[in-house]
């Protein structure tokens, strides 16, 4: 990802270029950072009626490359934003019937929202590795009535409730027979179903969560845009 002797992209409108085959998307705004070794994406601040965000991927929707594989990156947030980050795959879709990430995810917002904290995901699948609020009644309706559930909560429990993601980690994911292996600094923290549909690497931080809506046109994942009044960023070391 790093660019010889460091760039810097900025935009304030939806820009995508290519760069050493990775593709930079920046929306609203946002800003990409390479060199010495890091990628920085950095978004706000950022009103909350406009989406901000900044992202690198290796693929689009004629060009998916991976079909399961291994993602291992060494990560930090720099600070804890009102919007989502996350890093692994994603076959680059929104439609609920379609959309299946596998891949970590961080989620947060002010008011009411039922995923506040950062997640292992695969497909509807959500494994809570830390918890800013409680996701039991998502438990409880993924227990009782599966297939009624929008998505489908694992466990109550957050698998690492101490981890900073403020301090660097190496998030590996292990992606092969229709099984996704999560690990955080070598240990293991979840283990997914995950179907093997075409996919791209996909890393990104921005000012919004996602939701379904009911009776939706598009049937897509609408994002519900947050106010930052201070800049976020998410840091790969060592690229």
């Amino acid at each position: 990802m790093a660019a010889a002797g460091g760039q810097v992209w900025r935009a304030e409108c939806g820009v995508e270029e290519e760069i050493g085959g990775w593709r930079l998307r920046r929306n609203g705004y946002a800003r990409i950072e390479t060199g010495s070794g890091v990628a920085r994406l950095c978004m706000g601040p950022t009103e909350a009626l406009y989406y901000s965000n900044a992202e690198i991927s290796d693929g689009g929707f004629g060009e998916l490359p991976h079909r399961g594989g291994v993602l291992e990156l060494r990560v930090r947030l720099t600070r804890l934003h009102s919007g989502s980050a996350g890093w692994g795959f994603w076959n680059y879709s929104m439609r609920v019937d379609r959309s299946n990430p596998v891949w970590f995810i961080y989620l947060n917002a002010p008011g009411p929202y039922p995923l506040k904290g950062f997640f292992a995901q695969s497909g509807h699948y959500f494994a809570p590795i830390v918890l800013y609020s409680p996701v039991t009644s998502l438990w409880l309706l993924s227990r009782v009535l599966p297939f009624a559930a929008p998505v489908r909560v694992v466990t109550r429990r957050p698998l690492r409730p101490g981890l900073d993601l403020t301090v660097p980690h190496v998030y590996r994911i292990e992606w092969r027979k229709g099984r996704a292996v999560f690990m955080v600094d070598g240990e293991r923290v979840a283990e997914l179903p995950a179907e093997q549909t075409p996919a791209r690497v996909d890393i990104w931080i921005d000012n919004a969560v996602f939701t379904p809506r009911r009776r939706d046109p598009g049937m897509v994942y609408r994002h519900v845009t947050l106010e930052n009044d201070t800049e976020a960023c998410l840091e790969v070391l060592g690229v």
